[in-house]
Formats: structure tokens, sequence, C-alpha cells
């Protein structure tokens, strides 16, 4: 009781007081709130641009449409006009995206004007952000325009109140009621077991990422096993960390040597070497292009080129500022590898697609009447196939100011510098307008 007594008759710590409102905070805020309504505005326009642009190159010709990839399938959903395939890597230049990423924005400015007006409203009206209805656009494209009415009607009064996840909830039950059968897939498909290897974003220190789901028992013999393969390399001497000797424990697996037995894994590396290196320059990075041109750093390839384990292929060196050249039309391996190293990707401004999945193009056409050895690596560089198509069919053209960095030119006068860093926008801003 004394306790309690003395405690009740503690003195009371003084109320900290909340620092008052200044006019800096409240200016500081204030700019902060005007320049998203302003970045929401232009995306708005940005989003009504696509529309337009669409909307001046639509045809009725299916075979000349845009799809997506090589299959048959339409940008929009069932009722959307269709536009010319050959119109899309233009736009996608102005903004700034891949051809790809300019199919998918204008896939969703279609899907939006045309079967989700009243959602494209809000857009429009700055009610709505225009990345919240272009994902509500992506997930409609399957559905029959009734459907989609049914729904744009629904969401209209909802949307610029509810979260994205009590929106996909909307767009899940149209699907369920005007498509059961591709409700039944998706939930099918969720609930699929599989394991993804990921080499998209390997690291420098050389590793990938592994993730999926497994059936339950699966998923226990395979961690039982990997305890069992860690422990071994703890007894064979192996320092590491558990969790580290579990990821290797995933290779020894995958290779078959649980039984004692090794298999050597070859590894190709590509070392580059700037033009003033010695022999006893250290190795700055080198480039493994088994799953795609991912750099490394000089430790894990002495790792790899230390251990029994793994076969290093180092290619020899190859000179990419010495031109070849063949004198036929058709391109040579040696020419073919001297383009994949240079140019690494397809040389279209912000394309990605690796070299070695190209075609080789002649920059300045061949002349079957010409002179001899026009075929040479100052005159080639690597495009996918559908950047080829645009530049041999529709507009676009470009030079090698030198090798591997290429000045393009659009149908519509754009200018574009691209090269191993990336895509450059050269066009001058426009001129404003008196007024």
């Amino acid at each position: 009781m004394a306790q309690t007594l003395l405690t009740r008759n503690l003195p009371l710590a003084p109320r900290r007081r909340k620092p008052a409102r200044t006019l800096e905070e409240a200016a500081v805020l204030a700019a902060a709130r005007a320049a998203q309504a302003e970045v929401q505005a232009a995306d708005a326009r940005k989003l009504a641009a696509g529309v337009a642009w669409a909307a001046l190159h639509e045809v009725d010709d299916p075979d000349l449409a845009a799809t997506w990839g090589d299959t048959p399938i339409t940008l929009a959903g069932p009722g959307a006009p269709l536009i010319a395939h050959s119109c899309v890597a233009e736009f996608a230049s102005v903004i700034g995206t891949s051809t790809n990423g300019g199919r998918a924005y204008l896939a969703d400015a279609i899907e939006l004007a045309h079967r989700l007006p009243l959602v494209y409203a809000l857009v429009v009206a700055g009610k709505l952000p225009a990345w919240r209805g272009r994902r509500i656009a992506g997930e409609t494209t399957l559905l029959p325009a009734d459907a989609v009415a049914v729904l744009d009607a629904q969401l209209a009064p909802l949307v610029t109140r509810l979260s994205m996840t009590k929106t996909q909830k909307m767009i899940d039950q149209a699907v369920a009621d005007f498509l059961p059968h591709l409700a039944q897939q998706l939930a099918d498909a969720y609930t699929d077991h599989k394991v993804i290897v990921d080499h998209r974003q390997v690291s420098f220190q050389g590793t990938s990422t592994i993730y999926g789901a497994l059936d339950l028992v699966d998923a226990q013999d395979l961690d039982a096993a990997l305890n069992r393969e860690a422990e071994a390399l703890a007894q064979a001497g192996c320092e590491a960390s558990l969790d580290v000797r579990r990821s290797m424990a995933m290779g020894r697996l995958a290779r078959g040597e649980t039984d004692g037995s090794t298999a050597a894994r070859a590894v190709t590396l590509y070392v580059h070497l700037p033009a003033e290196a010695t022999s006893t320059t250290a190795l700055p990075t080198a480039v493994i292009e088994n799953t795609g041109p991912h750099l490394l750093t000089q430790a894990q390839i002495a790792t790899w080129c230390g251990n029994p384990d793994v076969k290093v292929i180092v290619k020899p060196v190859i000179d990419l500022n010495q031109p070849l050249s063949t004198a036929g039309y058709l391109v040579p391996e040696r020419l073919k590898e001297h383009l994949n190293l240079r140019d690494r990707t397809c040389v279209f401004p912000h394309c990605n697609k690796p070299a070695r999945a190209c075609q080789e193009d002649h920059i300045k056409a061949y002349d079957p009447h010409g002179p001899p050895n026009q075929t040479n690596t100052d005159n080639l560089a690597s495009l996918c196939q559908h950047h080829h198509n645009l530049k041999t069919h529709h507009g676009w053209s470009y030079t090698m100011l030198e090798p591997g960095t290429f000045l393009w030119r659009s149908p519509h006068g754009y200018h574009y510098l691209r090269d191993h860093i990336g895509t450059t926008d050269l066009t001058p801003p426009p001129v404003p307008g008196p007024g």
C-alpha cells in the first residue's frame, strides 16, 4: 500500500508540447501537393495523347494490326479498334520506353478509352491517377464487351475511394460472373506448383535468385537433403555458414554429386579489357553470357577458376576496334561474334533483346553491284526481328557514329543516340508559341 501511495504522489512529468506548424512546413507541404497534382495532370495528358495516337493509326486489316508478340491476340479487348503495328515504336520512343513498353501503354489507353469510358473520364478529369486507370485496363482485356460495360458502370462511382485490393476484387467478380471457365483456370494456375530460377538480376557475387512453390512432402524432402549436403560440406572442411552451405548443396544436388562423383560445370566468360590494359593490369570485370550478359567481379571469377568442379572457358581477346569484313552478303561467324560482343543487345532505342538473339543488319543496304566488302563490322549492327522490319519497311534509319554508338532518326524526325549506356533523346524540346 505504501508503494502505491508513493507512486501516486510522484510529480507528474511535464507534458511535451508539439512544435507549432511553421510557415516553412506549410509551404513545403503545399509545394509537394501542387507538384503531385501537376504530375497527375501530366500523366492524364500523356494517356490522352496515347488515345489520340492510337486513333490516328486505326486499321481494319488484322494482318497489319499490332498484337501481343507473335500471337494473334490484339492489344485491347473485344470491340476495341485495331492499330497498325508500325506505329508503336514511334510512340514508345517519345515517351522513353521500349517498343514492348509502348505496346503495353497503348493497349491500356485503347482499353480505357473504348471499353472503360467512365473510368477513363475520371482519369482525364484528374480524379483518378492514370496508373490506376491503366492497372484496371490491364485486367479487363479478356472480358466480353457487355461484362466490361457493367464493370465500368459499377467502378465509376466508387473507384476514386476504393483501394486497389477492393478494385481487384470487383474485377475478379466480373470475371467469375461472365467467364467462369477463365476464373477456374486462373485459380488453378495460382495454386500450380512451380519453381523459378531468375537470371535477370545476377549479382556481382555471381548469384541468382530461386523461388517457387512445392508440394509439402517434396519441400520437406528437399529441405532435409540440403541439410544433409550442408553437413557433408562442413565435415569436408567447408567453413561457410549454414545458409551458404545449403546454397552450395543445391548446386551439388543439381549436378548429381551427392554420391561422391563430380561433374564439372562449364562457365563461358568474355573478358572485357580496356585498350590500355597490360599483362599486369588487374582484371576489371568479365561478362558471363550463359543466361544473358551479366558483369562479375574479379573475386568471383577467381573462385570459379580455383574450383576443380568448374570448367571455365575464357574466350580469346577480340579487338572490337579492329573492323572485320567479308566479300559476300552473308555474315560469317567471326563477324557475328564481333557484333555480339560489341553491341550486346539490339541497338534500336530502348531495346534490350540480347544480340545473340538478333539479326545482323546492313546499316547501309547491301548492293550486289556495289563495291567489295560491304559486309563489314562498320556497316553491320544487331537488330531484333521486329526493329529490323521497322528499319527496312517503315521509315526508321540510323548511322553508326563509332563502333557501338548509333544515331537513329524516326519517321517523324525524332533523333535518338543509342550506345552501351542506353538511349538518349536528342530531339530539341518544343519551342512554346506566342502567348
